[in-house]
This record gives C-alpha cells, structure tokens and sequence, in this order.
C-alpha cells in the first residue's frame, strides 16, 4: 500500500492550529497528547522561521492576536471574568509567586554581594623555551584545583551566598604576541600557582594588570565579533573532544615528533599584527553533585545504546524487542568502540563547569575578516567527527540577515554586554549567567597548556631560560 500523501508544511501547520483551537474551546475534546504533539510542530515551525533571522516573539504575536480576537468574538465579557478570576484566586497565587520571587531576587542579591567582596587578580603565566612535559602535566594541575569548598551547607549557599572557586584560563594576542593568563580570586592565587608550580617548576608566574580593562570600545574606531564557544550536544550528546591521547602527547615523544593541537590556536593569534587583538577565555568551576551524577548517568546511558545497537543481528533490526533473534553477542564497530572508550575514560576524570569565550577586534581600517573566521574556528584541530567538536555560537553569531539589527544597534549593544561580561570572568553567576556544560580535567588540559618547544609560533613570548639553583659550592 502506497504511503499516504504528507500535507506541506504550512497546512500541517494549519491544520495543527486548528486542532488546538478545538482542543481550547472543547473543554477536553482533544486528548492532551495529542494537543502536545500538534504544539511541538508548531513549535519546530517557530524555529525554522527563527534561522531566517525573524524574531521569535515577532512571529508568535500575531498567532497570540488571532486566538484573543477568537476568544473576544465568542467570550464578549472574556476580560471582565479573567479579572474576576485572577482577584478571587489571589489568596492561592499570591503567597506562591510572591515567595518564589523573594528566594530568586534574594538569590541574586546575595550572589552580588559576595563576588563583589572578592579580591581578584590576573596572573601571566611566562613560558621557557623548554617544556619538557606534556599535557598530563596540566591535567594533574587541573585535577588538584577541583574544589567543593565555599558552599558547604544550604545555609551557606542560600542566606550567604556563598559559592565554589572559579577560574579563568585566558589565551590573548595582542598585536600577534600571544600571552598565558589566569584570573582567580586572590584568595586561591598561592593555591592556584603551587599546583602550576608543582608540575611545571620551569614557568613564571606573575601578576599583572588585567588587558582586558585597558580596552575601551568605541564603534566609530573599533570593530569586534564575539562569540561562545559550546560542544555540540544537540548532535553528540555527551562525547568528548579530541584531546592530546589521542594525539598520543602523553607518550612524551621525542620534541620534533610532538604533534599539538594547540599549535594551531597560537599560530592563528600570532598571525595579528597592528590593533588586531584576539582574547579566549575559558572559565571552569568544579562539577559536583546532581549536576555530577546526572552527567555520569547520562555517559552510562550511553554506552548502553552504543553497544544495544553494536547487537543487533544483521536483517533483525526491525524486529520488535522481544524477539530473541534481533540482539545477539555485541560487534562494536572500530567508531563504537572509541566512543565508549572516549565516555569512559573521561568518566573516570574530574568533571568542571565550563564556559569558553572569545572575540577579536581591531581598528576599521585594520580588521580582516577572514581572520576572525580563523579564530572563531580556531578549536577545529579538537573536533572529532565521530565524537564531538566545540562550535562557536551566541553573541554576534545569529546577526546573519540585514533586517536582524537595524543600523547596528543590536550588535553595538550586544557587544558592550560582552566586554562586560569578560571583564567581569562572570558565567555561572550574576549577573551574566549563561548556559554551561561540562568538561573533565583531560578535555581542559588539552585546550589550554603550557606549549612545549614544538611550538615555534613567532609571536608565543617565552622567557630567556628556565630558572635553575645556584651551585652549592660558590664562594662566600
């Protein structure tokens, strides 16, 4: 029997209204997920004119005006009985929303309070000639700066304000020198440089001003593109990026065999030269809790679909579950098995929040598009088709059409709030939460490391030489 013929888009849309109008005004007459499922079509066609740069609310307004005018035509006294209604429940609904709005203003409040009372500081981190270490080292350091203190009871997180460290691990060109930051709370700097110093003795560590402050945007002289960048979860789920074991640097091979991702990350920011500036900022706080086992179940979850659909028997795939011939002994292909390997190593790694940011900007006269597609890629050499890859978003990246930003009054705007918010280091918390996900330890260290002598970049400013003890025997 032929399929039936699918109505277009626009009539399934119509169509899916239409239901939903009968469902409202039958009182019941169209079951619930039914209804549900017609809202989710509509819901996927508010989307699809949403990647056409049209405004979300833009679109759903009408359809919101069209219902009222419905409602008004067969309720003339629809206002006069909402009201009565709204006042008659206000003993029920009052106490709730007013409660539910003290808790988050509270919240907020108490979060504001506490960052604004921390010290913080941005330390360089000035690189030798030589490091002979690979990205393990960082790892460990990574590892040992996961931290639960600060928050230890409700009372603490909720009436104080209290919160977990967090940190900043910033990568900035400017002018094609590229510099290593770190900024952190004061409090955590000597805890912070003795896990660095601990696996790289050979490293400086200094404060200094923060180079994000010195920077003030002006449109008429400047032009800048900012964007986050976030692992694709919609596609990958909850695989990892390529990470240096996979490009095999925790075998410490010899210098000139060494093959490091991020080579090409310094490389592209060496390449800016005059007003061109480029920052990264990748901020991390630990991941516990919850938020820890749900990601950990989610991993679990899975590895359990990878190998149930790496069993089942070749021509049985549509044969219901039960039946015993549709699994039989798992036969994992070679991109299955490094999926489950990939979940699993990573599992067994501390876990962090994560948010990364970047931007670039430079003079009118001087700004070069094509090298802000470079640095807005600039993480490419982590993706891994068959796992995952961080993917720039947010920020300048949806003004693709014209009638999206009137006389560029929106990106003006949006990118003041983004200075702001990287000035600040500020994404778990007010006053700029944003949308994290979660990294491990061997993931960040892949991302941000100091670079060994493989990396030739002209612009990487590395110390003379490494420090070293006088002798012993010098004399008095």
């Amino acid at each position: 029997m032929a399929d039936d013929p699918k109505p277009s888009l626009f009539g399934q849309i119509g169509s899916d209204i239409g239901s939903v109008f009968g469902y409202i005004f039958s009182f019941g007459g169209l079951h619930v997920p039914h209804a549900v499922e017609h809202l989710s079509t509509l819901s996927k066609f508010v989307a699809w004119v949403a990647d056409w740069g049209f405004s979300r609310p833009l679109v759903l307004f009408p359809m919101y005006f069209v219902m009222l005018s419905v409602v008004l035509t067969m309720v003339p006294n629809f206002f006069t009985l909402a009201i009565s209604w709204i006042i008659l429940a206000f003993p029920i609904w009052a106490p709730v929303l007013g409660a539910v709005m003290f808790v988050r203003i509270w919240q907020w409040y108490t979060w504001s309070v506490f960052i604004a009372t921390r010290n913080t500081v941005v330390l360089e981190v000035r690189i030798p000639r030589e490091v002979p270490k690979s990205p393990r080292a960082m790892e460990a350091a990574f590892m040992a700066i996961w931290t639960s203190g600060g928050e230890t009871t409700f009372i603490d997180r909720g009436y104080f304000g209290k919160m977990r460290a967090f940190f900043s691990f910033e990568i900035a060109s400017i002018g094609g020198e590229v510099h290593f930051y770190i900024w952190c709370w004061r409090s955590m700097k000597d805890v912070l440089e003795a896990h660095i110093y601990a696996q790289y003795p050979e490293v400086e560590i200094v404060e200094v001003e923060d180079y994000a402050s010195r920077f003030t945007f002006d449109p008429n002289e400047y032009d800048l593109f900012a964007n986050d960048i976030v692992l694709d979860y919609e596609k990958a789920g909850v695989l990892p990026i390529r990470t240096y074991l996979d490009y095999e640097l925790d075998k410490d091979p010899k210098e000139e065999f060494k093959v490091d991702p991020l080579a090409q990350v310094i490389e592209i920011l060496s390449t800016l030269k005059g007003s061109e500036q480029a920052w990264i900022q990748i901020i991390v706080t630990s991941c516990k809790g919850s938020a820890e086992r749900k990601f950990l179940q989610m991993c679990n979850e899975k590895v359990a679909e990878i190998r149930r659909t790496a069993s089942l028997n070749p021509g049985k795939e549509d044969a219901p579950d039960d039946d015993e011939r549709k699994y039989g002994f798992p036969r994992p292909t070679w991109v299955q098995n490094e999926q489950i390997l990939a979940i699993q190593r990573h599992m067994g790694k501390r876990l962090f929040f994560t948010g990364i940011r970047l931007c670039y900007f430079a003079k009118l006269n001087e700004y070069r598009p094509e090298i802000r597609s470079n640095i807005r890629y600039c993480f490419l050499p982590f993706a891994n088709q068959n796992t995952n890859w961080l993917k720039p978003t947010r920020w300048h990246g949806p003004f693709d059409y014209p009638w999206q930003d009137f006389q560029g009054i929106r990106f003006r705007m949006t990118t003041r709030r983004f200075l702001d918010a990287y000035r600040r280091r500020s994404w778990f918390y007010p006053p700029w939460r944003t949308p994290h996900y979660i990294m491990s330890a061997e993931s960040l260290a892949s991302i941000w490391h100091p670079p060994g002598a493989t990396v030739k970049s002209p612009g990487l400013q590395r110390i003379p030489s490494t420090k070293s003890e006088p002798p012993p025997n010098l004399p008095m």
